[in-house]
């Protein structure tokens, strides 16, 4: 005899184990099972209401089995499943739910035509079976049986896999006997990738890592031609020790160099304890040379509030970049570093004249701090022999602290410096400044410092002091006036700086400390700001400043120095420059602008120095969807970006970039010129699955 019922069944969470309406609490476990069994946990919270609808639910005493038909509907939170038919056995824990089988939740959608499953092992198999991954637009597709052996453990007979919305798609994998390990790894054999319908590569075997972002495994390699070190090919593997500590190894052949070898270290115990290790080699054949690099930077939490930090920057050869260029550009943890380098480690070497490395401990105090400094600067332009090293610096800071009008700061080092066959030795440098402030509308501040500096040298051997103090008076108002669209200030400031003569001739140049030359002059400047809606939200600055030096007769006025900035949504100007009022002519120049639009953007900088002839000019521009066929749009953008040397008539270096971007593939074409080396590069991106590099 069967028992009938039709309509719209609506249960708590926390009232399934209630024992009201067994049969209908007993399905509506069923149905919980069968939700989770679909990959994803339902995302839904214990007050969520499990609605399960359908035309007809029957109870059979005889097969002690629940039949649901008819547009059956089960919701659960933002989760769903419908199908044609759900039928349960009750004495064996099996199910199977038919026809039109649609499940749906915040992640993924499956739809399939049967899915069976054992609610007490909570294993079983989905036939014909799609699914889809919102997030990363994952299809797979195609699958006549899917099994889930085990709680992340799922195999699969065939399956076809993209990220293509398009039908047929523009590209595909296609593999056989697939296991899958959630959170691991995915295993196929007969892998083959169609571009549209035609085969263009084929694997017996195919291994790849799935879900996490670190996984263990072997990075995408890249292949090209550079014209100073001839065909180049490089492959690197990527080991995840732990959650908190990676490696990248690294093997780069060169044709015309040899063979290179790198290796890249992470590691983070917490917050305030981390580090990363970079070192490559490589045995230059051409040259019969060995070179080696190492990068290098530790951040360490130390007993009784200190903190520990270590940054290196290490080349066993002067001319190792000139030689090498980098090595260490787009590797896996280096790059990691994106806009946030924690040790500035990323910066251009080409552009570095010295590499620097140091080490210090240093202990807070809510007065100031503490600090044990070792820096060593290495040069990358010829000998380092002539460069003075800290070896170490101990040093004292007294933050500044007020009583009323007057406050007191206070730096206090001591460093031993040192240079191969040149001239060493000890300093011990006491320095604590005075102020007095009076005034709000119209405010004058006088500063006074005291500057004590004790020698004691090697090479010859000798002692010697210096006993100096500078002053400071500094005298300053503002003027405000609002509009309707804007606010303008103007700030003039008046300040006189006296610092005495004293006898250099048996003082050291170990760095700036030791320099403190006779000084009596006025300086004063205007600076003007523009805040407002004017040209939508914009923000500008306009400062003038120049010194007046009343111990030099002759010229006794500086070059003016305008600084300037005008920033918007759509415009980013900056100038920096010295106007020699003698000469009448512009000295020195740092200049950049930058326009900003809905398709693309263009930037224009000037470098320019007279005293050492340089003047440089650089383009940048980028800009997409350039091309129109038929009145549409081609998805193509381009990038530019040039560096022009107009002393000496050359381009120091060009970069042209297009790429075209589909829907779920890139093609990208890059070239690069410097004055000794060039560089084409090809490179095809399958969205979600990567990409191809060549060059």
């Amino acid at each position: 005899m069967r028992n009938r019922t039709s309509g719209l069944l609506k249960i708590k969470r926390d009232s399934l184990a209630a024992g009201k309406m067994y049969g209908r609490t007993v399905f509506t476990v069923f149905c919980s099972v069968l939700l989770c069994f679909l990959f994803i946990s339902p995302a839904a919270s214990a007050e969520d209401l499990l609605n399960i609808s359908a035309d007809n639910l029957e109870h059979d005493p005889d097969k002690n089995a629940y039949t649901a038909s008819g547009s059956v509907r089960i919701t659960y939170g933002e989760t769903t499943l419908s199908a044609d038919k759900i039928l349960f056995y009750e004495s064996t824990s099996d199910a199977v739910a038919t026809g039109n089988v649609v499940y749906e939740d915040e992640e993924v959608i499956i739809k399939a035509e049967v899915v069976e499953l054992n609610l007490e092992t909570k294993l079983g198999t989905i036939y014909s079976c799609d699914i889809f991954y919102k997030k990363l637009n994952y299809h797979i597709n195609g699958i006549d049986r899917l099994d889930k052996l085990g709680e992340t453990t799922y195999h699969l007979d065939r399956a076809e896999a993209t990220t293509c919305n398009a039908e047929p798609p523009e590209w595909h994998f296609r593999a056989e006997d697939i296991d899958i390990h959630l959170n691991e790894n995915i295993k196929a054999k007969k892998a083959v990738f169609y571009i549209k319908k035609v085969p263009v590569l084929w694997s017996p075997y195919f291994y790849a890592p799935l879900l996490k972002d670190r996984q263990t495994g072997f990075l995408t390699p890249s292949a090209g031609y550079s014209s100073t070190k001839g065909f180049t090919f490089k492959q690197g593997f990527f080991w995840a020790i732990q959650d908190n500590m990676d490696a990248a190894f690294y093997g780069d052949y060169y044709s015309d160099k040899g063979f290179g070898e790198g290796l890249d270290f992470r590691y983070m115990a917490d917050s305030e304890t981390n580090g990363e290790l970079w070192v490559y080699h490589l045995r230059d054949s051409e040259e019969g040379r060995n070179f080696s690099e190492l990068k290098s930077y530790h951040n360490q939490k130390l007993p009784y509030g200190m903190n520990g930090y270590l940054k290196m920057h290490l080349v066993n050869e002067f001319d190792y970049y000139s030689v090498l260029k980098s090595t260490s550009s787009g590797r896996v943890g280096l790059s990691a570093w994106g806009e946030s380098d924690p040790a500035g480690l990323k910066q251009e070497e080409r552009l570095q004249k010295y590499l620097e490395s140091n080490l210090q401990v240093s202990k807070p105090f809510p007065w100031g701090r503490t600090y044990l400094l070792g820096r060593y600067r290495q040069s990358i332009e010829g000998s380092s022999r002539g460069i003075p090293q800290t070896l170490p610096e101990l040093g004292l800071i007294v933050n500044t602290g007020s009583v009323g009008a007057v406050s007191f700061d206070m730096a206090v080092t001591g460093t031993n410096f040192w240079r191969k066959n040149e001239q060493r030795g000890q300093r011990l440098d006491v320095y604590p400044n005075f102020y007095l402030s009076l005034g709000r509308t119209v405010n004058f501040t006088q500063k006074v410092g005291l500057r004590e500096t004790l020698y004691v040298l090697d090479g010859p051997a000798r002692t010697t002091s210096r006993e100096i103090f500078d002053l400071r008076s500094i005298l300053t108002t503002r003027f405000l006036k609002k509009y309707p669209s804007l606010i303008h200030t103007i700030e003039p400031t008046v300040e006189y700086i006296y610092i005495p003569h004293v006898d250099r001739s048996n003082i050291p140049m170990f760095d700036s400390t030791d320099s403190m030359p006779r000084t009596s002059g006025i300086v004063y400047s205007l600076t003007n700001r523009l805040s407002g809606s004017f040209w939508g939200k914009s923000e500008a600055r306009l400062r003038l400043s120049q010194s007046y030096s009343l111990r030099d007769i002759e010229k006794p006025y500086s070059p003016v120095l305008i600084e300037s900035n005008l920033v918007n949504r759509n415009l980013n100007f900056s100038v920096n420059a010295f106007y020699d009022v003698y000469v009448k002519n512009i000295t020195d120049t740092i200049a950049s602008v930058r326009l900003t639009g809905q398709q693309g953007f263009i930037g224009i900088g000037k470098n320019f120095r007279r005293s050492t002839n340089l003047d440089q000019y650089s383009v940048e521009a980028g800009v997409k969807r350039l091309f129109e066929i038929f009145n549409s749009p081609l998805p193509v953008s381009l990038y530019t970006k040039l560096w022009y040397d107009v002393e000496d008539h050359t381009v120091q270096e060009l970069n042209v970039t297009s790429t075209y971007t589909k829907q779920c593939w890139g093609l990208t074409v890059s070239f690069t010129q410097k004055p000794d080396e060039y560089q084409v590069m090809f490179g095809v991106e399958f969205k979600g699955f990567g990409s191809l590099k060549i060059g």
